[in-house]
């Protein structure tokens, strides 16, 4: 009887959590896609468990509770990463891309916005786009962000690696400048070896003189997370 009761109360958290993310997810479907990947780590490490402990019943009880667990866990990151993401869309221009991708955000400028043709220095747009953008990532300390420089395929492979190297640099240093700590920071380049479009049209080349930008929850983040703490606030501008 005990454990009826037990099951049934398992049963009415899962879905008082689940029908929560659902009205969540239709609200806000990047938060939700980190929590949902919680939610599933959580069930598997519950069921194993729970199947430790007590055997089929065990494993189901604990996938139950691990379900719970892991949707609030995955959660924290989810929504930290989510409104860092809102405020990032303010900044970037149309033919800026940002994609959510679990528990990462993924960037990508263009680099004819930037810099002039064969340039490392930064136009004045690009630095006021760049500035706006530091304060954004001033505003979410606890993330870590790798910059790398792209070109298309013109000029000799070598000047195309060295004039991305540059670049990368060149945007890392500004957000350096905007007060961003350089100890979050990475940059590299890869010249033209990581096309994403046709180097054969004006078009793909376009595409393919880029700056992405990939920001991750920082380990001070992670260790909150697996803590079982609340989404931490956004520092002040």
């Amino acid at each position: 009887m005990f454990r009826n009761r037990t099951c049934r109360t398992l049963v009415a958290a899962v879905l008082t959590v689940a029908l929560a993310g659902c009205a969540a997810m239709e609200a806000n479907p990047r938060t939700t896609k980190g929590a949902a990947v919680g939610t599933v780590a959580g069930a598997g490490t519950g069921a194993a468990i729970g199947a430790i402990v007590g055997g089929g019943k065990g494993a189901a009880q604990g996938a139950a509770i691990g379900a719970v667990v892991g949707l609030l866990g995955g959660g924290l990151i989810g929504n930290y990463m989510d409104r860092q993401a809102k405020d990032m869309e303010v900044v970037l221009a149309e033919q800026d891309q940002l994609r959510r991708q679990q528990e990462q955000l993924n960037i990508s400028l263009s680099s004819d916005v930037l810099f002039a043709s064969g340039s490392a220095a930064i136009q004045p747009g690009g630095q006021n786009k760049l500035r706006q953008m530091a304060d954004v990532l001033n505003k979410y300390p606890q993330t870590t962000v790798q910059i790398t420089g792209h070109t298309d395929s013109r000029g000799s492979e070598a000047s195309n690696l060295d004039l991305s190297q540059r670049r990368a640099a060149a945007v890392a240093d500004a957000f350096v400048a905007n007060g961003v700590n350089a100890a979050r920071i990475t940059a590299l380049g890869q010249g033209e070896s990581l096309p994403i479009a046709d180097n054969n049209t004006p078009e793909g080349r376009a595409q393919n003189r880029r700056v992405e930008i990939v920001i991750n929850p920082d380990q001070s983040l992670r260790t909150e997370q697996q803590q079982g703490g609340s989404a931490p606030a956004a520092e002040p501008r």
